[in-house]
């Protein structure tokens, strides 16, 4: 009987038993990280780094709204392994996404968690939300203070 060598070295028994072992390990994190609930420190922090600021600056009311809603949508084993360093960039977009437009998906649509507080407005500096008062009766006619 001939022994089959793959191109680096190893034989084929050798690797079915190292897939098959990566396999079921994988299987048993999964399942490991899907028993422990996803805390809102957690997520902010997650939040925090996909967002490229401190998690301490993001408001937990709306982490928290955010982070049910993905719970209620089966994403919390996903969330699970976003933490633990797996690259989802599906779930890291819509994370972003959330934060940024001030809005959730949930089974019956769009839920709006923020909207004068959604990072758009940091983002675009330029405008103010719509029905927000920006000052007094005329205060657009003013040149802002340091520019001339």
């Amino acid at each position: 009987m001939t022994k089959t060598i793959t191109p680096g070295g190893i034989t084929r028994r050798q690797m079915l038993a190292w897939t098959g072992g990566t396999a079921l390990a994988l299987l048993f994190s999964q399942a490991i990280l899907a028993a422990e609930p996803i805390t809102l420190d957690q997520f902010l922090t997650l939040s925090g780094k996909l967002l490229d600021r401190d998690g301490a600056s993001l408001v937990g009311d709306y982490g928290q709204s955010y982070l049910d809603a993905l719970v209620a949508d089966g994403q919390d084993t996903a969330l699970a392994q976003l933490i633990s360093g797996t690259v989802d960039n599906t779930l890291e977009n819509r994370i972003i996404t959330g934060w940024y437009s001030g809005v959730h998906q949930t089974a019956d649509g769009e839920a709006v968690v923020a909207y004068t507080d959604a990072l758009m407005w940091e983002a675009l500096d330029f405008t103010k939300p719509m029905g927000w008062c920006g000052g007094e009766t005329g205060y657009w006619s003013q040149v802002p203070e340091g520019e001339a």
